[in-house]
């Protein structure tokens, strides 16, 4: 192999290291975020809370790879969801908290953690561009309800 060869090959294997080091850090701190802030009621498998919070391992997948399953998740995350929610047959009457105060590199991370670690998705990860765009549109608790409503089950 000639040397620019060489050295193209070295930069694209450089490349590729630092894009599965740059994934596997933002699914660390993704489980971090999610340990810190979602486990407490979720549980730290993401199993959920019988009579609290729904499981979210092995529910919220299919989600992930919908445009409207992204922007649910991504708004649940920023407004918070109350009220009786059906979830594997169980129901739920209850509150999610705003996680609002958290960063859009935090959500992103959480909520791409959630989807691929929890749920097996294959969908590209969650951006921060998806959680800015997300801030600056305000649905009303009845308009996340019926975007909730409006997924595939």
């Amino acid at each position: 192999m000639k040397a620019p060869h060489r050295v193209a090959a070295l930069l694209a294997l450089a490349a590729c290291a630092f894009q599965a080091s740059a994934q596997q850090a933002d699914a660390a701190a993704g489980r971090t975020v999610f340990q810190n802030t979602c486990a407490a009621c979720h549980n730290s498998a993401g199993q959920g809370t019988p009579g609290l919070a729904p499981a979210l391992a092995g529910t919220l997948g299919k989600h992930a790879d919908s445009e409207d399953g992204r922007r649910y998740i991504s708004q649940v995350l920023l407004q918070g969801l109350s009220g009786r929610i059906v979830s594997q047959g169980q129901t739920f009457m209850g509150a999610m908290p705003s996680q609002a105060a958290l960063s859009d590199e935090q959500l992103a991370a959480v909520a791409s953690y959630v989807a691929k670690e929890l749920n097996g998705s294959a969908a590209a990860p969650f951006t921060v561009e998806e959680f800015a765009k997300a801030r600056s549109s305000k649905p009303t608790h009845k308009e996340l309800r019926e975007l909730r409503e409006q997924l595939p089950k």
